[in-house]
């Protein structure tokens, strides 16, 4: 029985590989549909406003809920 030589499939190399990386990359950022900066400025806007509103929601239930553990810790 004859042996079958087989023919190894060279890997590319780490360089080839790192090219072929970023430019797979920058063809897929390519395809990314960016926000204009009007858009951009808007949405942060709101996240800002959102962020402070829920810190003044945060802040109030602090202060009720340690009102109440300071009252529950005197009577006790």
């Amino acid at each position: 029985m004859a042996k079958g030589a087989t023919i190894a499939e060279s890997k590319p190399g780490l360089v080839d590989r790192v090219k072929t990386f970023y430019q797979e990359v920058r063809a897929e950022l390519d395809k990314v549909s960016w926000p204009s900066a009007d858009d951009l400025k808007v949405s942060t806007k709101v996240t800002l406003f959102l962020i402070l509103a829920l810190a003044v929601v945060v802040f109030a239930f602090d202060k009720v809920f340690a009102v109440l553990v300071a009252s529950l810790l005197r009577f006790a």
